[in-house]
């Protein structure tokens, strides 16, 4: 059964906000906010997708008193989310944080719960504007965050996997990339999913493993032009 594009834009977009918490505690998450490089859309050009409409996704996901913080947002080679088009490398970023709400934000660490990122997986669906599934998935990542992380030297257990608890703690993963895509492509949706540890309460011993499930909607517009990188067309500065 064929679902116009914009409906799976808010179907995606729904089953992502049903799973924010967005109350607001001691050790709060910060606010979304756009991309420094891609400004916010106004109503007529919005197309319903957070980060093709903000240059940045956000998500908030509250287990036990624990918000987990999915963000993603595009490199400044390709910023401008909407030039995102088929043919071209697109790239992002993308990063996971862990805030122990039952605790203030300037409260000695050891009074937190520690957080743990053991395995990150993403798998990716590209779609036309019927709604149809075309071609291989775009992008795909199966990793322990722990080995792939921005910081050479992360904080980790060995058992556990990557420490993400606020402020000492967190996941960065830069410059990945979607690269041609097939012509009629019109949405590509990455599948965002997260095995954590976090302790069941601070210096405890006692773990609870939890699973996290995002949906991130990325808007491409039909163009026969190549994305732009603007890394590549800017010139180097003469000495």
């Amino acid at each position: 059964m064929k679902r116009p594009l914009a409906s799976i834009i808010a179907i995606t977009l729904l089953a992502s906000l049903a799973a924010c918490d967005l109350n607001e505690s001691k050790d709060t998450a910060p606010a979304p906010v756009p991309s420094a490089t891609t400004p916010t859309v106004g109503p007529e050009e919005a197309t319903g997708s957070m980060f093709t409409d903000n240059g940045t996704f956000m998500s908030r996901t509250t287990i036990d008193g624990i918000d987990f913080v999915l963000t993603l947002y595009p490199t400044d080679a390709t910023p401008y989310t909407h030039e995102w088009y088929p043919k071209g490398d697109k790239f992002f970023t993308m990063s996971m944080t862990a805030y122990d709400t039952e605790r203030g934000e300037r409260d000695p660490y050891a009074t937190k719960r520690m957080v743990y990122f053991d395995r990150l997986t993403v798998t990716s669906i590209a779609v036309d504007a019927d709604g149809d599934t075309v071609g291989l998935e775009p992008y795909r990542l199966d990793e322990q965050p722990a080995r792939i992380t921005f910081d050479p030297e992360p904080l980790a257990d060995p058992q556990y996997g990557l420490l993400i608890t606020s402020p000492k703690g967190a996941f960065e993963l830069r410059d990945q990339v979607i690269g041609d895509l097939d012509p009629s492509v019109r949405m590509v949706t990455l599948q965002f999913r997260a095995d954590v540890w976090a302790q069941n309460t601070a210096g405890s011993s006692d773990m609870n493993r939890h699973t996290i499930d995002v949906e991130i909607p990325m808007v491409i517009f039909d163009s026969d032009e190549e994305t732009t990188n603007v890394q590549e067309d800017t010139p180097d500065e003469q000495d």
